[in-house]
């Protein structure tokens, strides 16, 4: 409860993303700590949490070969997550998996992103204008979604 009045100022001032928005290029860094800058790929996949990200990762995990970074990426948002945490647990995990995990530090930016509580979000891109905004709850819905 304490976190959520720490953010009340920044959600209040903060506009959700909808159909029709720009999303903003940014670089950030992958679990190995290489550089990617997105916007323009076809299809953003978030994560919030550890059940969210696990879910992603195992559909990635099945992403063919040719299925490259500038079609989708995945996002992972660790604004939240305590820097010793994210050093000590979580980075050790994410760099067992090949396929990039791109980590949002900006919490500020992150709170701006279309979310729905223990659901992945997919953001679908054309020319880094949202064209349409979907919600997977597991590994199965995500792939329903991005191979229909």
């Amino acid at each position: 409860m304490r976190l959520i009045l720490l953010f009340l100022p920044l959600l209040l001032m903060a506009q959700m993303l909808e159909v029709g928005d720009k999303v903003t290029p940014m670089t950030l860094d992958d679990q190995f700590d290489r550089p990617y800058t997105i916007g323009q790929e076809q299809t953003w996949v978030i994560t919030w949490d550890k059940m969210t990200t696990r879910h992603a990762n195992d559909f990635f995990a099945k992403q063919l070969p040719d299925e490259s970074i500038k079609e989708r990426v995945m996002i992972v948002d660790v604004s939240q997550t305590p820097e010793g945490i994210l050093q000590m647990f979580v980075l050790p995990r994410m760099r067992s998996h090949e396929h990039p995990i791109l980590l949002s530090h900006d919490a500020k930016y992150n709170i701006t992103l279309p979310y729905k509580e223990a659901h992945i979000t997919v953001l679908h891109l054309d020319d880094a204008q949202i064209k349409r905004i979907d919600f997977a709850e597991d590994e199965s819905a995500l792939a329903g979604i991005l191979r229909p």
